[in-house]
Formats: structure tokens, C-alpha cells, sequence
């Protein structure tokens, strides 16, 4: 259902996200709500232009492919425009459901949200992201330099904001692979692969057919 990468960004990352936040000129995020009733998004928020754009694109992608977590389970094909958001005292973001596409150069479909938290949790009070599964609400509240990947079909919100600020990172990502059943498939033989390689790193047969395995699914269900 989702996915949650304690250390997605480094110190040095972290520090500068967190200064173009900072620097950042945000507007009234309830602007950009489609059909939602008045009130039901509250926050502050702002896109990063031009090289700044760039920059915050290159260090994503790039924290991205270096996480086994991301690489093994969310098999990222496209990656939406970073919004940066500000939730301050009183703002907050009821239950709701992402747009199944997004247009950035063509239409993207938006099989994973994600949710990158810039703020250190012990900064803020309230400012969760709850996502509601069929197995109850999950809250995520990490520390700064974490980041939440969940499906886009999942209803969440973000919890009133009683104290402080809550800054992140949000942004949607295409799939190789479409269906959330078969990427949790994969994602768990590839667990099953590393778990067999070990810390020795070292392949056994069985590890090698695991690993042929997972390698053929990947071909069959992944799209172009």
C-alpha cells in the first residue's frame, strides 16, 4: 500500500531543500483545487522555476534511483513537477483522492503520490499524512529527509496543523508498471533476493533463479 524510505535525502540534499523552501515565495493552495468544496485544502504552496527547477529534479531523481526501497517496489517511470508545501497553524488537507493524471509534456498517468517531509517532526504539532487503507489509517509523521510513497488511489489527508510549520515535498510518479498488485510482487521477490544474497553478497543458485524470476516478470508486466 505504500512505502516509507527513512533517509531518502542526504544532509547535504536535505539542507538545500529545506533553504529553497525558505527562500520560496508560496501562494494559497486552495487555488488549485478542482470541484473541492471551499475550505477543504488549506495550505501554502509554490513550484520551483527555471534552475531552480532543475536542480530540485536532478537531486529527486537522483535520491530516487539510489533507494533500493524506490528502485525495487515503485519501478518510477515519470516523475511530476515537485510542489513545495507549507502547512502553518490552522491549515490542513481533507480526505481526498489525487488525480488519476496529470499533464507535464503529455499526459502522465499518476500511479504513486508522494509526500517528502522537510520539517523535523518535533518542530510542528498536528501536520500527520494519513493514509487510509482497508486495514485502518496509517499516520507518518518522520523525521526530516523521509519520504512517504503511496498509491494514488489511496484517500489521505494531512492532519490540522495545531503548531509551527510543516513543509514537504509532493509530487506523482508514473510506474513501469501499472498495476499495484504486480508491483508489490516484485517488490517482495526482490526482497526475497536480497534477503537470499545477504550481507556477504554473494549469489547463490536459488538467489540467481530468484533473480531471474523477478527479472521476468519485470519484462512481462512492465510497459514501454
Amino acid at each position: 500500500m505504500f512505502l516509507l524510505i527513512p533517509d531518502l535525502l542526504n544532509e547535504k540534499e536535505l539542507a538545500a531543500f529545506q533553504q529553497l523552501a525558505a527562500q520560496g515565495t508560496f501562494q494559497d493552495g486552495g487555488a488549485t483545487t478542482d470541484g473541492m468544496p471551499d475550505g477543504h485544502k488549506r495550505n501554502l504552496q509554490f513550484v520551483p522555476q527555471g534552475a531552480n527547477s532543475d536542480n530540485v529534479m536532478k537531486v529527486l531523481s537522483g535520491a530516487l534511483t539510489r533507494s533500493t526501497i524506490a528502485r525495487d517496489n515503485a519501478l518510477i517511470k515519470r516523475i511530476m513537477p515537485p510542489i513545495i508545501s507549507k502547512y502553518q497553524s490552522g491549515m490542513e488537507y481533507k480526505s481526498h483522492l489525487d488525480t488519476p493524471f496529470m499533464h507535464n509534456k503529455g499526459a502522465v498517468r499518476t500511479d504513486l503520490s508522494m509526500t517528502l517531509f522537510l520539517s523535523d517532526p518535533e518542530s510542528y504539532e498536528g501536520g500527520a499524512l494519513i493514509l487510509e487503507t482497508e486495514f485502518g489509517d496509517h499516520k507518518i509523521k518522520p523525521e526530516a529527509g523521509a519520504a512517504a510513497i503511496y498509491s494514488t488511489r489511496l484517500y489521505h489527508r494531512v492532519e490540522p496543523v495545531t503548531r509551527g510549520e510543516r513543509i514537504a515535498v509532493v509530487t506523482w510518479m508514473q510506474s513501469h508498471v501499472a498495476d499495484p498488485a504486480k508491483r508489490k510482487v516484485i517488490g517482495a521477490l526482490w526482497q526475497v533476493y536480497d534477503d537470499m544474497v545477504g550481507a556477504k553478497g554473494e549469489e547463490s543458485p536459488e538467489a540467481a533463479r530468484a533473480l531471474h524470476a523477478v527479472t521476468e516478470l519485470v519484462h512481462m508486466w512492465a510497459e514501454g
